[in-house]
C-alpha cells in the first residue's frame, strides 16, 4: 500500500501468486474504506478496550497504542476484503504480506526516474510493464497532489502565525485561570 497523508486517495498494489488474473494495481479512496461500519467495529472495539474489567491506570495510559492497531486492523480487514472481492476470491483473508508505505517529507521529493527505478525494483517480477506504468503514473499524480497539499498547509500556518491566530502548532497545553 502507497499512503499519502493529506489525500483521500491510496495505491494497493495486489501482487498475490492466487489472483485469478494475476496482479494488479488498484487506486482507492478512504471513503471506501472508512465506511459507517467501519466506524461501527471501531466504535464496538473502542468501547471494549475502554470497559475491560481489569483495566487500570497503565492500560488507561496505552490506550491509544491499542486504539492505533484497531483502526490498523479494521483499516487492512477492509482493504483485503475489497480486493478480494475485486479479484473474484472468497476469503477474508490475504496471503503473504501487507507492506505500508508512506510518502512523506523526503519521500515526496523523489524524482521521477528514481521512482521508476524503484517500483521497477520492487515489482519487475509481478507487475506487467503496463501495469508499472500504470503504478508509476498514479504514483507521480499523487505525489504531486500531496506536495500541494503539504504547501496549502504550510502557507495556512505561515498565515496563523503571522497573524497571530492560534494554531495547533503552537499550543500544546493552555490554562486558563480566569475561573
Amino acid at each position: 500500500m502507497c499512503v499519502f497523508p493529506h489525500l483521500s486517495e491510496f495505491v494497493v498494489i495486489d501482487a498475490r501468486s492466487v489472483l485469478p488474473d494475476g496482479p494488479a494495481v488498484h487506486v482507492l479512496s478512504f471513503e471506501d474504506i472508512f465506511t459507517e461500519e467501519f466506524r461501527t467495529q471501531v466504535m464496538l472495539g473502542f468501547s471494549a478496550l475502554l470497559n475491560k474489567d481489569d483495566a487500570g491506570l497503565i492500560e488507561m495510559i496505552g490506550l491509544p497504542q491499542e486504539v492505533e492497531t484497531l483502526v490498523r486492523a479494521e483499516s487492512l480487514k477492509r482493504v483485503v476484503s475489497r480486493l478480494n472481492h475485486a479479484a473474484g476470491i472468497d476469503s477474508k483473508n490475504v496471503e503473504g504480506g501487507i507492506g505500508v508505505l508512506f510518502f512523506a517529507r523526503g519521500l515526496l521529493s523523489i524524482a521521477p526516474e528514481q521512482l521508476n527505478v524503484a517500483m521497477n525494483d520492487l515489482f519487475n517480477k509481478s507487475l506487467s510493464e503496463s501495469q508499472l506504468t500504470r503504478l508509476n503514473a498514479e504514483l507521480t499524480r499523487l505525489i504531486g497532489e500531496e506536495r500541494a497539499a503539504e504547501d496549502k498547509i504550510r502557507q495556512r500556518e505561515m498565515a496563523q502565525l503571522i497573524q497571530g491566530s492560534p494554531g495547533s502548532f503552537l499550543t500544546l497545553w493552555q490554562n486558563d485561570n480566569s475561573n
